[in-house]
């Protein structure tokens, strides 16, 4: 894949069609790598709660996105998860820093519970979507995630679907805590939603040990790598890297924030604004004081989803970040070549969608 901007300890890459596929792939391939060094048993996923990795069975069985896995739960592996570490909802309510950022030491009980020799690999999104509307977690969180894989000889399989090729204003979501993956997967931004495409971007270590034994990854999909979405890609990667989007998407950051919370953070029903890059998550709340969600059954993400179209302005509602079962969020997520003058227009229809969403909510 032609990019200045891959870690140094990727040297493999293996094509897929959609991010589903490309998790499913890092699943198998990380499977696979302990059953070659002689390790067969080491088979679990360790994730997160309210984490997504995509539909397919393996990738379905690693989410935490309680609303997307309720129907098929008999089908999916019963592979164990840790809470998500988001600080507006600590699952062991506690404060940073004096939390001692227990939601990535989590990682280590899980481990320590289950038998690190049954353990294959930890897979997280570097900064949450759709299950925890753009959660970024502390500076400490992922050198902790990482020391952690090493001494359990766990691999960090980071799922890069939503933030890689520059969302954040960095190459991959995880570039901003310094940490190298072994196995990260790609999908979206890499053809700009022209064509189907994803990858996984595999550790060079990873590929030494098949080259050793000679085994093959007995692994494929029809179109992968096909002609149309590897030109598709080739040129986005062009215009990402001539036009500098990437550095343009952490410049904008301060502008898109700060209007962003300007016109958003004075409404009741806005408890949370986070994100990172031109990635933002806005939870909605009945309560503000005390963080109560909406019911569930007004799908009130839905609705403001409607409402904010009405006025022109398109964003993407999800549910569930409540300990997986209440509250509702939505994404704002622009082109990286927005202008800070469409941002202005795009949050005050914003803003005005969710005065009509209060005024039909709170009456």
């Amino acid at each position: 894949m032609a990019s200045s901007g891959l870690p140094s300890n990727i040297g493999l890459v293996q094509f897929c069609n959609s991010g589903s596929e490309a998790n499913e792939t890092a699943i198998k391939i990380a499977c696979q790598y302990h059953v070659e060094r002689g390790h067969p048993q080491k088979h679990m996923i360790v994730s997160r709660w309210q984490g997504y990795h995509g539909m397919t069975i393996g990738a379905l069985s690693a989410s935490g996105h309680v609303v997307r896995r309720t129907k098929f739960g008999l089908l999916l592996h019963n592979w164990p998860k840790i809470p998500a570490p988001l600080c507006y909802r600590c699952a062991y309510d506690m404060k940073y820093p004096s939390c001692g950022i227990k939601c990535a030491r989590a990682l280590e009980e899980t481990i320590n519970q289950v038998g690190a020799q049954f353990v294959s690999a930890f897979m997280a999104e570097p900064i949450g979507g759709a299950g925890t509307a753009c959660m970024v977690p502390v500076k400490e969180y992922y050198p902790i995630i990482r020391d952690i894989c090493d001494r359990h000889d766990i691999l960090f399989l980071d799922d890069e679907v939503i933030c890689g090729f520059g969302r954040t204003g960095k190459w991959f979501g995880i570039d901003h805590w310094g940490v190298q993956p072994d196995i990260i997967t790609v999908a979206k931004s890499m053809t700009g939603g022209y064509t189907p495409m994803a990858a996984v971007l595999i550790d060079k270590k990873i590929g030494q040990v098949f080259d050793e034994t000679g085994a093959p990854f007995v692994h494929g999909f029809t179109m992968e790598g096909n002609p149309v979405s590897a030109a598709g890609v080739l040129a986005v990667l062009d215009i990402i890297e001539s036009q500098g989007l990437v550095e343009r998407s952490a410049r904008m950051e301060e502008h898109f924030f700060r209007v962003g919370r300007e016109r958003l953070a004075h409404h009741p029903t806005v408890g949370d604004i986070r994100g990172k890059g031109l990635l933002m998550g806005i939870e909605l709340v009945k309560d503000r004081q005390t963080k109560e969600p909406f019911d569930p059954k007004l799908k009130v993400g839905n609705l403001f989803q409607r409402l904010a179209m009405a006025r022109g302005c398109m964003v993407y509602p999800t549910a569930g970040v409540d300990n997986g079962v209440r509250g509702d969020h939505y994404l704002v997520s622009p082109p990286y070549n927005v202008t800070e003058a469409q941002i202005d227009e795009a949050f005050s229809m914003l803003d005005a969608a969710q005065t009509d969403f209060e005024n039909e909510l709170l009456q």
